[in-house]
């Protein structure tokens, strides 16, 4: 069953296309990867799905069509996403950055100090609750932008390079985390990375980009062994 569909979506800036005549599906429940060289349109389709750009064509997200809604519209219907570069309130402690999004998020009859106890525990920033967002690590930074998107309560989880920048700990770290609100939460995962070897580890399937288009989707062992992609982006 489908909880992502885009039908031919483009976003253009200028004569540039960032994104070309898109479509794919996600299925509910799975972690989804996406893949492609630097201005291929991974960010750029995560910022349109988002409502952070305007484009043309369809999205469907739960059976409902979210196209052209605005940013915090979409998170309400159930996607929340994560940036490359750590977005937070710097000058808040880890417990009000969470507390951000799970009141943002959370519509009524839930218990909101619950909800941020509860997502803080997951993510493993206990201890840190009172650490001002300005002086983590950019590992904490990270957990701390995934606690508050998770707090919002998604349905579809949306990470951009969420392991960029971190040390082979960390990574293994992020990875199994990635897994754990997978499997322990039931949330949909698209996720962009660079790291191929990781990427094919945790995706069910994945989507290469080049240029704004789709150059191949499927299983991580099949796209990775295919002609253009290795051209384009593996090398060889």
């Amino acid at each position: 069953m489908e909880i992502l569909r885009c039908e031919n979506v483009t976003r253009r800036f200028g004569e540039l296309v960032a994104v070309k005549d898109l479509s794919f599906e996600v299925e509910k429940g799975e972690i989804f990867g996406i893949a492609g060289p630097n201005g291929a349109g991974k960010t750029t389709l995560f910022n349109v799905i988002t409502g952070f750009y305007r484009g043309s064509g369809v999205i469907i997200f739960d059976n409902v069509n979210i196209t052209g809604l605005r940013p915090h519209q979409v998170c309400r219907k159930g996607i929340a996403r994560t940036f490359q570069i750590p977005q937070l309130f710097v000058t808040l402690p880890v417990v009000d950055n969470v507390k951000v999004g799970a009141h943002f998020g959370v519509q009524g009859g839930h218990d909101e100090r619950a909800i941020i106890n509860e997502t803080i525990n997951l993510v493993g920033l206990q201890g840190k609750e009172n650490v001002i967002a300005a002086n983590l690590n950019l590992f904490d930074k990270k957990l701390t932008m995934l606690a508050s998107a998770l707090a919002t309560k998604p349905k579809l989880l949306l990470l951009d390079e969420p392991i960029g920048g971190l040390s082979p700990t960390e990574v293994k770290q992020s990875v199994a985390l990635v897994h754990k609100i997978n499997q322990e939460l039931g949330l949909t995962v698209i996720v962009i990375e660079h790291l191929m070897k990781v990427l094919t580890k945790i995706s069910r399937r994945l989507m290469i980009l080049h240029n704004g288009e789709k150059i191949c989707l499927g299983p991580p062992q099949e796209v990775t062994n295919d002609k253009r992609v290795i051209e384009v982006y593996l090398g060889g």
